[in-house]
């Protein structure tokens, strides 16, 4: 069914959306719940992504690279994406995919690769500093995919910590570990934070504790708190950190905007633009200037219901239908009174459920309906080399058929 993970890194790998999510607890899930007697509500479907962010692998919904049409012959129905890898991965921020390799967190403190087309573990890295608590560390990849950054909490010295761990993507090889220094005690230790999103210098952490939402930014280079503040993040770009309240400068923490109402979950990422929930709309959102265009007028109660596409189309749903936009320019492609239960893409294709397991296939750019009432895979994160599809007992990966 169509709910799916979204990672919580803005890289190219990341998943379509995010979701809002605790991390550490049971699995990710948006605010927005399915209505009573719905599709998705009676399949029992559950959330593996933030949006806007879920796992990573998924968190998007994050800018992705995705199959041109070039490249697979044509939109892949379920009986397309038969067979496959069986993938345990676990609940939502605890791993990231990127150029077929998912990078999976367990508990109490390892961090591992795993070829997703045969399933064989690549290799392992270990924190080694502090005494773990009982909670799987968070994850990310880097925007330039050379590193993982996998955070936990620890006690160490008689107080509790958190813990920074680098590792290169390519052989496992350990870059760095850090108690994260916080001398002003201005972090509040509980579960692992989100790691919301990682480049060559900083990490942005985003937590939704016991005692308050709050966000971080982390210097990779000594582990040091750069800045916080006490409003959750939900987005991250290369220069702006978004919080519920507005935006920040991601170096210094600087106001570059007040939002006018308060942000709900990210519900798509992209280079050029920020899609959001704000009062139950969907909204693109300006990262530096915090200006909103409305997408969608009132979003539909399902999980995760704006998607990103190969070519940075965002379709939504709610009213008075579906609505696509072009993010790169900024305009509405085309919209439609269509009525759906929930919504996927791979590459530049439109998958909306109408019941549990079928649905119809539109041509994302124009809104042409491509397929019509066909069994549809149970996509839950798609890249450039295949599909990750729910299964009874985790996930199956599954490359593109030719």
């Amino acid at each position: 069914m169509p709910s799916r993970a979204v990672p919580t890194v803005p890289t190219p790998s990341a998943p379509f959306a995010l979701v809002e999510t605790r991390p550490g607890r049971d699995d990710y899930r948006m605010r927005a719940t399915p209505r009573a007697g719905s599709p998705l509500l009676a399949a029992g479907i559950a959330l593996v992504a933030v949006l806007v962010g879920g796992c990573s692998g998924p968190p998007a919904g994050s800018p992705t690279r995705l199959p041109s049409v070039a490249v697979v012959a044509g939109p892949p129905l379920a009986g397309d994406l038969s067979g496959g890898t069986p993938v345990q991965l676990g609940a939502a921020s605890h791993w990231a995919i990127r150029d077929g390799q998912a990078f999976v967190a367990t508990a109490p403190g390892t961090v591992r690769a795993v070829e997703l087309s045969t399933g064989v573990q690549l290799w392992q890295a270990s924190f080694e500093q502090g005494e773990p608590w009982d909670a799987t560390p968070t994850l990310a990849v880097s925007s330039d995919g050379s590193e993982v950054v996998a955070v936990r909490t620890v006690d160490s010295a008689g107080a509790a910590r958190l813990d920074l761990l680098r590792v290169a993507t390519a052989s496992g090889e350990r870059v760095s570990e850090r108690l994260i220094a916080d001398p002003g005690h201005r972090w509040r230790v509980d579960l692992p934070p989100r790691v919301l999103a990682v480049d060559a210098e900083t990490a942005v952490l985003s937590s939704d504790p016991e005692s308050g939402r709050q966000s971080a930014v982390v210097s990779l280079l000594d582990g040091s708190i750069a800045w916080t503040i006490d409003q959750e993040a939900i987005a991250a770009t290369a220069d702006t950190v978004i919080t519920r309240l507005g935006g920040q400068i991601r170096t210094n923490g600087a106001h570059r905007w007040v939002a006018a109402r308060p942000l709900g979950p990210l519900l798509a990422l992209s280079a050029h633009a920020v899609v959001v929930a704000q009062d139950s709309r969907a909204v693109r959102l300006d990262p530096r200037s915090g200006e909103v265009d409305v997408l969608t007028t009132k979003l539909s109660e399902v999980d995760a219901p704006c998607v990103r596409t190969a070519t940075e189309v965002v379709a939504c749903l709610g009213a008075p239908g579906v609505v696509a936009q072009d993010l790169a320019l900024g305009r509405q492609l085309w919209s439609s009174r269509t009525h759906a239960d929930g919504i996927a893409a791979i590459a530049d294709w439109l998958y909306l459920w109408h019941s549990p397991n079928r649905g119809d296939v539109l041509d994302a750019r124009t809104g042409e309906v491509l397929q019509q009432n066909v069994d549809l895979p149970a996509i839950r994160y798609a890249d450039a080399s295949g599909v990750l599809l729910a299964a009874d007992d985790g996930y199956r990966w599954v490359p593109y058929p030719r």
